[in-house]
């Protein structure tokens, strides 16, 4: 009932912030025909590197070794049978028809769900107060950047959210403008190098990677992340990049091949192979935002004692009080407890914006010095 009657309230206080701000909801509309798909000869590609992919590498690595830590199991493989039901039954009929349009449709469908701020489309119409909270980091936005140009991302899918004129933007364009900045900044502590190489945990449908590699003293972008959620980053990024551009890593010995950080190039690698990335020296910065308390105590410790060796800078923003997740019974691991080595100084510390969304999120930058 209290739910419901801050919902009435915040339906009148996003009215008029929709008004002051001249936003207006926008909508490009689910594709249901494959023949209105953009660059459609490059989607099909895109598919049968997906369900090839998924041969190699399953998405509950049931054909992969993996250590006990990074395990896809118990209560968080029940959470992903339940919310990315329509993903794995789609893969499982083999029909690249009906796995290109789940995915051109990513932002109309449950693909989005759990890598997604405020709301998703399905509720989006009736939940007033997700748009209030949006409407009230969108003004902090404003405060720190001026303006909005910054914010649109890539209009190679159809997505909806909110217009200001010809600007359109996405929930979590926000955020992971907010978080590429504070990377870039992050990397003036880096005085001998113009080209840097990132290494993300947990990086989604792939938003912050696709800012980051648009920066121009950015080189290579390194997304570790579950196989089901990489299926989605890889079919996002290569439907703005190209498939020259991002490789998707089906094992360790694909690892080897295909990984080389002097090219500028974004490279998704399953979170079954991280420990194999120690091997490369040339990564620079280490991000993860929301995620690492989401984990169990172990694997975030597992992330943190297995960096590669020349990594000097860590940027985070996760919970800083430990929240019981309802969806798969977690105490969430506050970010003031995670294990880091004690080379690592804490060098900045605030809370995360946007502020109203993750009202418990703590942002902090870790330094070291070599």
């Amino acid at each position: 009932m209290i739910k419901i009657l801050f919902n009435i309230i915040n339906f009148f206080i996003s009215s008029i912030k929709l008004k002051k701000l001249k936003l207006n909801f926008f909508s490009d509309g689910e594709i249901k025909n494959i023949n209105d798909v953009k660059d459609l000869d490059l989607k099909k590609d895109l598919v049968n590197e997906l369900v090839s992919f998924n041969k190699n590498c399953n998405f509950f690595y049931e054909n992969v070794n993996v250590i006990d830590c990074l395990k896809i199991g118990g209560l968080w493989k029940d959470y992903l049978l339940k919310n990315k039901k329509k993903l794995f039954e789609t893969y499982q009929s083999s029909n690249s028809e009906k796995i290109l349009l789940l995915h051109e449709n990513m932002f109309f469908n449950s693909l989005l769900r759990g890598l997604w701020s405020y709301s998703h489309f399905d509720q989006i119409k009736k939940n007033y107060t997700g748009i209030s909270l949006f409407l009230k980091d969108l003004h902090l936005y404003k405060i720190m950047f001026r303006d909005y140009k910054n914010l649109p991302s890539s209009d190679s899918l159809n997505k909806w959210g909110y217009s200001n004129g010809k600007q359109k933007i996405q929930f979590l364009d926000l955020s992971s403008d907010f978080q590429k900045n504070l990377i870039v900044d992050s990397l003036n502590l880096l005085e001998k190098k113009n080209k840097f190489n990132i290494l993300e945990i947990g990086g989604g449908f792939g938003s912050l990677a696709e800012r980051l590699f648009d920066s121009n003293n950015l080189n290579s972008i390194t997304l570790v992340d579950l196989p089901a959620t990489l299926c989605i980053a890889y079919y996002y990024l290569c439907s703005k990049y190209g498939k020259d551009t991002v490789e998707l890593i089906n094992s360790a010995n694909d690892l080897q091949r295909k990984i080389d950080l002097d090219k500028k190039k974004i490279y998704l690698v399953p979170s079954a192979f991280y420990g194999e990335l120690k091997k490369y020296d040339d990564y620079d910065l280490l991000c993860n935002f929301a995620s690492f308390s989401e984990m169990d105590y172990e694997t975030v410790k597992y992330y943190l004692e297995n960096l590669p060796s020349k990594l000097q800078i860590i940027v985070s923003s996760n919970s800083n009080q430990e929240t019981q997740l309802d969806r798969y019974s977690h105490t969430e691991v506050i970010i003031d407890n995670f294990p880091l080595q004690k080379e690592f100084n804490v060098v900045f510390s605030t809370v995360q914006t946007p502020f109203f969304y993750h009202q418990r999120y703590k942002t902090k930058i870790w330094f070291k010095k070599n």
